[in-house]
């Protein structure tokens, strides 16, 4: 933690010192720009931006999600679109999953946010048993 702070001054007075911002100690400590030598930058210019992407037609079950109040998000690894709707019961204290809408989140004692929770996740399932959950 404390060579974090030392460096976290040192990039502070650095900022400082390259703004002007630091009280005058005379030029003896500074150099001069001709000190600085080096090649010539090269300055090349940036392609064209391309026009963006057609957005594509949303499905029947794309509409459906939203309407619920869903996400439609991809799932990982697969990549595949899934309706993630918001729970009843977020944040709720729960032992078992019959307690929650979606989940019982194991770490924390408490009903998921969302459902289906994508991921790998350790839930607590009806018998209060914790597993390993991954949906992808």
């Amino acid at each position: 933690m404390g060579a974090r702070v030392f460096r976290g001054a040192v990039l502070l007075v650095a900022v400082l010192a390259l703004t002007g911002c630091l009280p005058d100690r005379g030029t003896e400590e500074l150099a001069s720009p001709a000190a600085i030598q080096g090649p010539a930058v090269e300055v090349t210019p940036l392609e064209p931006v391309a026009p963006p992407l057609a957005v594509t037609p949303k499905t029947a079950g794309h509409i459906a999600c939203l309407k619920r109040g869903g996400r439609y998000v991809a799932a990982p690894g697969s990549g595949l679109m899934t309706c993630q709707e918001p729970t009843n019961d977020s944040g709720k204290q729960c032992r078992r999953a019959a307690d929650c809408d979606g989940v019982c989140l194991a770490r924390s004692g408490t009903c998921a946010p969302v459902k289906p929770l994508l991921g790998c996740n350790a839930i607590l399932q009806n018998d209060g048993r914790r597993v390993e959950l991954c949906i992808d």
